[in-house]
């Protein structure tokens, strides 16, 4: 045997014990897998579950402003033209809305039909089809918010595969894996299709994975595309494919796949998809929506019919082909499904999951003791989703058109123009919306209440509602709305050394009544108050409304709100006095339930009376003047008919801008500002009030109720020109509201305070 000869020998010797050592390593490696790769069998981790508020059918709701018909198909309920003999149908007609509601087994409620009937499409009752009888309280059923499962936040509902439609499993097996009877894990038919269609195209144009290389991938293995995992990702499919049947690993695929965004939420599973961009079932789904789903598989994202309808029609349309060519669909079928437009319910401006208010809710389960959240969890929140849409789209719209508007506030690579809406019922302090910022991907900070920004004008109702209590109560600083406070030049001394403060117009303006001085948000007269006041009722006074900041004890924290708070604080400070003076303390949460629906944690409010009812009316009325007369009289043009208070805030040097206004229902605060503080050089009135009115115009009814004045408030003619009550001799009287007793309130002095 000649050298070349044994050279060859042993080299193939070499080579066989090389592919016999690789072979060991793989058999060991998959012997390996085969220890721990599992399928999941049902929903064995199921995500935390938030939901919204339910919404309350009541008499007196429009159905056009209550947005009821919009909050039916959120929920997935359909229109019908007969009589409504399902659950999740509705009937509506000129004369009464009638429902079928779901049936509810959270709150132990059976499906039930409702009859509302509507007189100018108003509710006037809620009633039983059946009988007539009166139904009080019937709430439609929450909505599902968000789902989180570690760090991500998703929303999947895991369907058995004897419960799953041949139609889907026919249409997703024909486009993304044809021969999955047939193979045992790897297609090397595809692989070789896959790897001639790239070099023909230049290319990755083509893959050949299998739909269980795919559930293997998505399981066991991260997206990069590297050949190590491509080679795990292969094994890993065999594996599963001697361990599990074919129709396992197909339900666990149908169950796990991922198919696109619901605002931030993830969606996996083909019966998510089907609810979320189709708010049906599996079973309801028609041949272009199965098709649809069927197609989103190769690129959720850009095949997503909420956001790219016409690359999701184009991508439709190639199953829909090919159905046809393999014989599933007919040529009748396929022709009238190809001509379907494409339709999603609910629309793309629908799907979100709030992810502030959701960061929001989870900080607030935490700090009630749940350091730790159980799989499964049902957060049961306080939040109104049509309210949550209106103002995230309110604070976006209104941000945009000042940018557009002022030029300083172009976005730039350093900073960008921010703001913050908060909403709240101020009867029991359930945080209705809360926008924390304009881009959550952008930045995760929840300005609504993670921020500590300055009030400025904010603070100043809260000076003049402390004066109101001291004159009900007979005490030193004592005021009422008809005292007159002078607008004139004063120096005071501070820590820092003589302090002289202006007014916003660089004016001053004599004699001044309290009304006139908040309306019109003088600085110097409410520094006068607090300085005869004395800072520390005051600061007593915000800490019992509900402001949990340090307060500085100097007359600018007091009086200009130089001390920093949160949008949250001071919107629920300004809640307690829509309240009649009882604050109550915001919660996003209304209660906790497990996997077995026990009640793990029930919200109970906090609530105490800060302020008393008759100072809280007569604060109330005169904020009503601010909108009427005074810093936000614009506000006008809304035209509400009832009561609506309010006041504007801003800071010195222009850094923040302020609005929060309040009806006896609902308390709206908004913010608008820089995160580095740079000035923003508008006021409240500027910034902040436009959004306020936008959003205002959305959720608070036309036809607004009033605040209704409690016991000890009386009506009394004044002069305005001396804030005593009027006598037959004054060429000028006007109507004043003061606590019983304090009408006679003597003012003199007060020029030197």
């Amino acid at each position: 045997m000649n050298r070349s000869t044994r050279w060859v020998k042993y080299s193939s010797v070499a080579f066989a014990g090389i592919l016999a050592v690789l072979g060991l390593i793989v058999v060991a490696y998959g012997a390996y897998l085969a220890t721990f790769l599992a399928l999941p069998k049902s929903d064995e981790h199921p995500p935390l579950r938030l939901y919204s508020g339910p919404f309350l059918l009541q008499p007196n709701l429009s159905i056009v402003h209550s947005q009821l018909l919009e909050r039916l198909q959120r929920l997935g309920y359909r229109r019908v033209n007969a009589p409504v003999e399902s659950p999740g149908h509705y009937q509506l007609t000129d004369s009464a809305l009638t429902i079928y509601l779901h049936p509810q087994p959270e709150g132990h409620a059976d499906a039930t039909k409702v009859m509302l009937p509507l007189d100018q499409g108003r509710v006037t009752d809620v009633l039983s089809p059946l009988d007539g009888s009166s139904l009080f309280p019937i709430f439609l059923e929450p909505e599902l918010l968000s789902g989180v499962r570690g760090e991500s936040r998703q929303v999947r509902e895991w369907v058995p595969f004897a419960q799953i439609p041949p139609s889907i499993v026919e249409a997703i097996l024909t486009i993304e894996d044809r021969r999955f009877y047939s193979h045992f894990g790897i297609d090397p038919i595809a692989v070789g299709r896959a790897l001639w269609a790239n070099v023909i195209k230049g290319g990755v144009v083509q893959g050949g994975s299998t739909i269980t290389q795919q559930l293997a991938k998505n399981l066991f293995y991260s997206p990069q595309r590297t050949m190590g995992r491509k080679f795990k990702e292969a094994l890993a499919a065999m594996v599963l494919e001697v361990k599990y049947t074919k129709q396992e690993i197909l339900e666990s695929y149908l169950n796990e796949i991922y198919l696109g965004q619901a605002g931030f939420v993830s969606i996996y599973g083909v019966s998510e998809a089907a609810h979320r961009y189709f708010g049906k079932t599996l079973q309801e789904l028609t041949v272009e929506e199965v098709a649809m789903i069927a197609g989103l598989v190769k690129g959720p994202n850009s095949y997503a019919p909420t956001k790219h309808p016409e690359s999701a029609k184009q991508r439709r349309d190639v199953v829909l082909r090919r159905l046809r060519e393999t014989g599933i669909l007919t040529e009748e079928t396929w022709t009238r499904a190809t001509h379907k437009p494409v339709r999603v319910t609910p629309s793309e401006e629908v799907l979100t999951d709030a992810p502030y208010f959701v960061d929001a809710v989870l900080r607030e389960v935490e700090e009630a003791g749940e350091a730790h959240l159980p799989e499964g969890l049902r957060i049961n929140s306080t939040l109104d989703p049509m309210i949550q849409q209106a103002a995230a789209q309110s604070l976006e719209k209104g941000l945009a058109k000042l940018e557009a508007a002022h030029s300083h506030l172009t976005p730039s690579l350093e900073s960008v123009v921010q703001g913050a809406v908060v909403v709240l019922d101020p009867k029991t302090g359930s945080v209705l919306a809360l926008v924390g910022g304009r881009d959550y991907r952008r930045s995760q900070f929840n300005r609504a209440v993670q921020a500590r920004r300055q009030p400025g004008s904010l603070f100043k109702p809260f000076v003049y509602l402390a004066a109101l209590e001291a004159a009900r109560e007979s005490q030193a600083g004592q005021l009422t709305a008809a005292s007159l406070l002078s607008d004139e030049p004063v120096t005071f001394e501070s820590e820092a050394g003589p302090w002289s403060p202006q007014n916003y117009d660089k004016q001053f303006h004599g004699p001044v009544t309290v009304r006139s001085a908040l309306e019109q948000s003088f600085n110097v007269p409410a520094v006068r108050a607090a300085k005869m006041l004395g800072a520390k009722p005051i600061v007593q006074l915000l800490h019992r409304l509900g402001i949990t900041s340090v307060i500085g004890d100097d007359l600018s924290s007091v009086a200009l709100g130089s001390s920093s708070v949160s949008l949250m604080e001071i919107t629920s400070a300004y809640g307690a006095v829509a309240n009649g003076g009882i604050a109550v303390r915001p919660t996003a949460v209304r209660s906790i339930r497990d996997r077995q629906g026990d009640m793990v944690w029930n919200g109970v409010q906090d609530r105490q009376q800060a302020a008393s009812p008759q100072a809280a009316y007569v604060l109330t009325s005169i904020l009503e003047g601010v909108i009427q007369r005074g810093t936000a009289r614009k506000a006008n043009v809304l035209g509400f008919q009832g009561s609506v208070a309010g006041k504007t805030g801003t800071t010195d040097g222009y850094r923040d801008a302020w609005f929060v206004g309040y009806t006896p229902d609902v308390v709206i605060g908004v913010w608008v500002g820089f995160d580095d503080e740079r000035p923003l050089r508008l006021t409240g009135s500027q910034a902040a009030l436009p959004i306020w009115m936008d959003l205002a115009s959305r959720i608070i009814p036309p036809t607004v109720s009033a605040f209704v004045a409690p016991p000890g408030v009386v009506v009394r003619a004044i002069d305005p020109k001396t804030g005593q009550l009027a006598t037959s001799q004054c060429p000028e009287q006007v109507s004043e509201v003061f606590i019983e007793g304090t009408d006679r309130v003597v003012t003199r002095g007060m020029r030197g305070a």
